[in-house]
This record gives C-alpha cells, structure tokens and sequence, in this order.
C-alpha cells in the first residue's frame, strides 16, 4: 500500500509540474488545477482517517475497506466543491471531514454492506415521495434519479423488511446505473403485480386497485406501456388515469367514450381512502396516459379538457 500511495503522490507531483496550476481543473468546475488538488487531498486525508482507503481518480474517489467492498464506493466533488467555494482554504481541513464523515455515515445506513448478488436479487425501482428528499441532495447524491413529476423514481433495496434508496456512491458495486435500472426493472417485471381488486364509484367509474405489501407496486406507474400488457388492458385515445396514493397501492381507472370530471374526481376521492391510513404515504396527484405520450400529473378538470382535445384531433 505504501508503494502505491508513493506512485499516487509521485502522479500528483508530475502533474502539478507539467500543468498550470493557475489554469481551470478539468474535473472541478470553477476551481484552479491548483486548488482542485488540495481539495482532493483533504478528502484522501479525511476518508483515510476514518479508516478506509481512497484512491484518487482525479474526477472521484474510490473507497474501500470495511464494508465496502472492491469495486468499492465512489465519492464525487459536486457537495464537497460547493462548500468549499464559500470559505477560504484554511476551513478546508474541518469542512471537508464533516461533509465526508456524513456521506459515508450515509452510505454505511444504506445497503454497502449487502454483496453484489445480493443487491442483484435486492434491488427495484421505487417512487420517493414529493419534496420528501431536499432538491440539493437529490441532486448531489442521486443524480441517476428519473423524474415523473415532482416525484423522483429512484432505485432501492429490500432488506430487513426495510428498504433503502441506492445513492451514486452505491452504483458501481451495482455495476453502474445503467445496468442497475436494467436489473432493477427486471426484477420489478419479474415479481408481477399485487392483489387486484375493482372499486366502483358512485359515479360508476371502475378503478382497478394493484396492492402488495412491497414498496416497488407504485413504481409501475413508470412503466405504463408493461402494465398494460402485464393487465391485457386496450387503450383507447383518451387513456388512463392512475393514482398512487402509497407505495404498495396503485389505482388505474381506463377512459372510456362516457368519461366525466366525475370520474376522475373519483379517482382522486379514492387515492385519499386508500392513502389515509398508510404508514408509507406516496401522493394525492392524479396521473394520465395514452400510448404514444408520456405519463403527465393532471387535475380533473385538465383530463376533461384533454379529452375534448382529443375527439378533435382523432375525429
């Protein structure tokens, strides 16, 4: 280990001669080559000094030791960086530990811990719900996430009867995150639907209601187009609506040539039924679709206004 940290501050070196340190860091935006070094070396010192090992890549830093595992977690700047510009350099040394002591505190409360078949056979698409993430964070640790609405779709891990959210810090042991949403989605695909139970409103709209007692049945309003055929479900100009008042829960209630405000306005009433008592609450919003358009959050009324839209242009 000795001789590779010596070849690591041996590369530093060589680089810090044949580079400007004046000039712009490729890898950290709006700081010197300079700055971007010593920045990167109180994370290395911060990371080795609560006991694990970093090895910089220049554009991130890789962590093993303990629970993480080779390929191991990687860290970016993106937080780190932010901070940093707001103070001089000499609160550097402090700030940097802090934020780095509570990424990996973060990471270690999340599922580094579980082998790379275990997260296979783990991990699954799942909604957070709105605002319930702060945005900053959202976008510093789970820049992967896929958005549907104000609703991030992230990926997660069941373990324990608990699930965890994957940050980017955990992607790579799940080998990165375009072959984690490959599996995740498959696995989603794979377990099928829950219990399928029909409620009918007053106003006789039918609302097909998916329920289990796992936290991934709301993530099938992500995909639409494999619910539908998982369903056998046709679907006709005017579309779908849905509602995902929890995690578990999924409603889809299939527009048909009588649609009313009503009908919708059933919808949401029986979101907020489903929804009242669940410890894993997800949203009151209701959601449309038609094949060929992507799935929109919508009032009432604007579904209304959509399908008078729709008689025009399909005639």
């Amino acid at each position: 280990m000795g001789e590779t940290m010596g070849k690591a501050a041996r590369l530093r070196s060589a680089r810090a001669n044949e580079t400007d340190t004046d000039s712009a860091d490729r890898y950290i935006e709006g700081f010197t080559v300079g700055r971007a070094d010593r920045l990167r070396s109180h994370c290395v010192d911060a990371i080795r000094g609560l006991g694990y090992r970093a090895w910089d890549r220049e554009s991130h830093i890789v962590i093993t030791g303990g629970p993480f595992r080779p390929p191991g977690a990687t860290l970016g700047f993106a937080t780190i960086a932010r901070e940093a510009s707001r103070v001089g350099e000499e609160a550097w040394p402090g700030l940097v530990a802090d934020i780095v002591g509570h990424l990996i505190e973060s990471a270690l409360a999340a599922p580094p811990h579980l082998g790379r078949e275990e997260l296979r056979k783990g991990i699954f698409p799942r909604f957070s719900a709105p605002g319930r993430i702060p945005e900053a964070r959202l976008v510093d640790d789970y820049s992967y996430a896929r958005w549907l609405g104000d609703m991030p779709l992230l990926l997660a891990v069941r373990h324990s009867h608990a699930s965890a959210f994957l940050a980017d810090i955990h992607l790579s042991k799940a080998g990165g995150a375009e072959r984690a949403w490959k599996v995740a989605e498959a696995n989603l695909f794979e377990a099928g639907l829950g219990e399928l139970t029909v409620y009918t409103s007053p106003s006789g709209a039918n609302v097909l209601v998916c329920e289990s007692e796992h936290p991934r049945q709301a993530a099938w309003l992500a995909y639409p187009e494999r619910l539908m055929d998982v369903l056998g479900l046709e679907i006709g100009p005017r579309g779908v609506l849905f509602c995902a008042p929890a995690h578990r829960i999924l409603g889809i209630h299939v527009l048909g040539p009588g649609a009313s405000v009503e009908d919708a306005r059933s919808v949401i009433n029986l979101a907020g039924i489903l929804g009242e008592d669940e410890i894993a609450p997800l949203t009151q919003e209701l959601f449309w679709w038609r094949p060929g358009h992507p799935v929109l959050p919508v009032s009432p009324e604007g579904v209304i206004e959509g399908i008078s839209a729709f008689d025009t242009i399909d005639g």
